[in-house]
């Protein structure tokens, strides 16, 4: 019976240390940052939120469990730009691939005490690379059709191993070739073209080296050619 009101008031002593801990520091998280899921060279954004802080910092976890600072971030990788680690927003552009899998965390600290919101997670997968566009072959058989406006027209068939594919030409002279599978390629006459695959990404190649891509969730980023440089974002709805 003794032990038992023993190990009870450690308990109790242990849980009142525990809040008065919370207490001193004043700190309530309400907001942790979420995972982010970019291609390379594109732009993540990590926000998170506090009250009763007057400081905060940011720090990022290897897949391996080591925490290191914003400052050997940039050291880790000189390619990138990271802003805002005082701040509730921590941006970092020109994402590579060697950062997928890194932990994110924001930490806040006030009155003697600190608290760590949620960690959340960076994966960078490589850039879209469209598909080599061949020149598809004449289908085993084919029928020629007219889109209802009367703005274009096309034919459609059968490639070898049984799947529809079909072509449609518009009044411009460019053309749209769909595949069975569900992507198609647009050539616009003018050295510049579109891949588009069926989950609804797109990348469409400029004829001088700009490109823009599109992931199909609601992120794009591209490249200007002229500049020499890259811009990205978020599509809202």
């Amino acid at each position: 019976m003794k032990k038992l009101i023993s190990v009870t008031l450690i308990l109790v002593l242990v849980l009142s240390l525990g809040a008065t801990a919370f207490a001193d520091s004043g700190i309530t998280v309400t907001k942790s940052p979420t995972d982010e899921v970019r291609s390379a060279g594109n732009t993540a954004w990590f926000v998170s939120g506090a009250y009763g802080y007057s400081s905060l910092n940011w720090k990022f976890m290897t897949p391996g469990g080591e925490f290191f600072s914003v400052q050997d971030f940039r050291s880790r990788f000189p390619y990138a730009s990271v802003e805002g680690e005082y701040t509730t927003t921590l941006t970092i552009r020109n994402l590579g691939t060697e950062m997928n899998g890194l932990g994110v965390l924001c930490s806040f600290s006030g009155n003697g005490g600190a608290v760590d919101a949620q960690m959340a997670f960076l994966y960078v997968s490589p850039c879209y690379s469209a598909p080599v566009y061949t020149e598809p072959t004449t289908p085993a058989s084919s029928t020629l059709f007219y889109v209802p406006d009367g703005t274009s027209f096309g034919g459609y068939g059968y490639d070898e191993n049984g799947n529809l594919e079909y072509d449609v030409y518009y009044e411009d002279g460019h053309y749209t070739t769909f595949y069975s599978d569900g992507s198609s390629y647009t050539d616009f006459l003018n050295g510049s073209y579109m891949v588009e695959g069926r989950d609804g990404s797109f990348v469409i190649y400029g004829n001088d080296g700009s490109y823009m891509e599109y992931d199909g969730t609601g992120y794009w980023n591209a490249y200007d050619a002229a500049n020499d440089s890259y811009t990205g974002g978020v599509i809202y709805n």
